[in-house]
């Protein structure tokens, strides 16, 4: 997969601009969407190699280092997930570095680069998907065009939904507030206006929803591409965001079918290998496809020459969320103990969680299983159903803890139950800002172990935990004005 070109990508362009912005013409090597369509007209096999190079590309970018710009803080997917990690309570990050503005809350604003890169980030990929989807039509008959289109509107709704995730409130009671503008289609470039948070999920619910049908049958032949059960897992996500408990458990149930959970030999391995039986989704790194010091492992694995350890930017868990594990769970040993018995030369409660095979050659994670689970204990607690909810929790914990025993919890303290074992089962996975934002919660930082700059207590529906639409687009879309911008 490494090998494919980025065959259809309009570098350096976003989505929603004016056309004296947007560079129409693709660049030296590519082909027009005219051009396509003849191609499609005069020979079909031509355009499945041309739309499986175009998929294969889309996954490329995700772990591409400088999607926009040229910064260190810029590979891909992992670049947002860790972003968003060290705006929780649970990450501390020792010395100021690349990500450093993320951690003390001061990277939101609409001439920062953070909310640039990531509005570049995912509008390049919904462009993208929308050039395939243009060129394979709803209800072709040819298997493997299907699935390719099934994979696009599966990307095209994790794109959405992780954009109106940050760049809005939770869904629940904002549904009239201005989302992210919809584009489904490069027929026309015209700049749009911010839809409404409604009409974005009802985007997103439409795209996820026909993925899954054109995802039926399709075996993928590496988990860097979405299957039909990867396309569960966002939706899952997506009807978590909307508090449509049934069906998001139901979407979690489907996405974890035929899943293993990890081993505790396998837990401690580093979390670096896509070939994990608990893996769904992410992307494998090898000596041609790394970004060496601009990467997840360099940012977060304290033992590596990278950012981390060489220059000991250390990553550590966070002293309240340490303690909260027990002694007898196996997650406790993924970071240093306060006696430094398991890494004399790292600080106390270091990560050893993620460990780079060599090279910075660690495979990235987007999907775990464990958390299919969870999000239906969640759901299902939500929906008053505790004794499932204890045993769907039970699965999840009991491989990491041999002394947990089945929670005679009800209600709230249920969930909160399953939101604590949720921070610990997927710290530093990407997971926990958006439950954050999701549940109007807040973030206090005292009495733990951050640095004194970052000891922060920022109080539920914060400006802070929204980015501000990007300058860039402010100034080239007519329709997004000063009048639209977030607060």
């Amino acid at each position: 997969m490494k090998k494919y070109s980025l065959l259809l990508f309009l570098v350096g362009s976003l989505v929603s601009c004016k056309k004296s912005f947007l560079d129409r013409q693709p660049s030296s090597g590519t082909l027009t969407s005219a051009q396509v369509s003849q191609l499609a007209a005069s020979s079909p096999q031509a355009l499945l190699k041309l739309e499986d190079a175009s998929i294969r590309g889309i996954y490329a970018f995700m772990r591409q280092y400088a999607t926009y710009g040229s910064s260190h803080d810029d590979f891909g997917q992992k670049a947002v997930d860790f972003g968003l990690d060290l705006m929780t309570e649970d990450l501390v990050q020792t010395t100021f570095s690349w990500f450093g503005y993320d951690y003390i809350h001061d990277n939101r604003n609409a001439n920062y680069r953070r909310p640039t890169m990531i509005w570049n980030f995912y509008y390049k990929i919904i462009y993208n998907t929308n050039l395939i989807l243009d060129q394979i039509e709803p209800g072709i008959s040819d298997p493997a065009l299907r699935a390719i289109r099934g994979q696009a509107l599966a990307l095209r709704a994790y794109a959405y939904h992780n954009l109106v995730k940050l760049f809005q409130k939770t869904y629940k009671g904002n549904e009239s507030a201005k989302g992210v503008p919809i584009y489904t289609s490069i027929a026309t470039l015209e700049a749009k206006p911010r839809a409404s948070v409604s009409e974005v999920y009802t985007q997103i619910v439409t795209d996820i929803n026909d993925a899954i049908a054109a995802l039926q049958g399709f075996n993928r032949p590496t988990k860097e591409l979405i299957d039909q059960k990867v396309a569960y897992a966002i939706q899952a996500r997506v009807f978590l965001s909307m508090e449509r408990w049934s069906d998001a458990e139901t979407a979690a149930k489907n996405a974890r079918q035929g899943y293993v959970l990890m081993s505790p030999a396998e837990y401690q391995s580093g979390f670096n290998n896509l070939n994990n039986g608990e893996w769904m989704w992410g992307s494998n790194i090898d000596a041609q496809s790394t970004t060496i010091y601009a990467s997840f492992f360099s940012m977060i694995d304290n033992t590596t020459p990278g950012y981390a350890g060489a220059l000991q930017a250390y990553i550590l868990i966070s002293k309240k969320l340490y303690d909260a594990i027990p002694a007898t769970d196996i997650r406790k040993n993924l970071f240093n103990d306060p006696a430094k018995t398991l890494a004399p030369n790292l600080p106390a409660y270091a990560q050893l969680k993620f460990r780079d095979p060599g090279g910075f050659t660690g495979d990235y994670s987007f999907f775990r299983v464990s958390e299919m689970y969870l999000i239906e204990a969640e759901a299902q607690a939500r929906q008053n159903n505790f004794t499932g909810a204890a045993q769907t929790l039970f699965q999840v914990v009991s491989k990491r803890n041999p002394a947990y025993t089945l929670s005679t919890n009800t209600g709230t303290a249920l969930i909160d139950e399953i939101l604590l074992q949720k921070r610990i089962e997927l710290w530093g996975e990407g997971v926990t800002f958006y439950d954050i934002k999701r549940l109007n919660m807040g973030i206090d930082r005292t009495g733990s172990n951050h640095v004194p700059s970052a000891v922060l207590v920022i109080p539920a529906g914060d400006p802070r935990f929204t980015y501000q639409i990007p300058l860039r687009e402010l100034q080239s879309n007519p329709n997004i004005t000063e009048a639209d911008q977030n607060p």
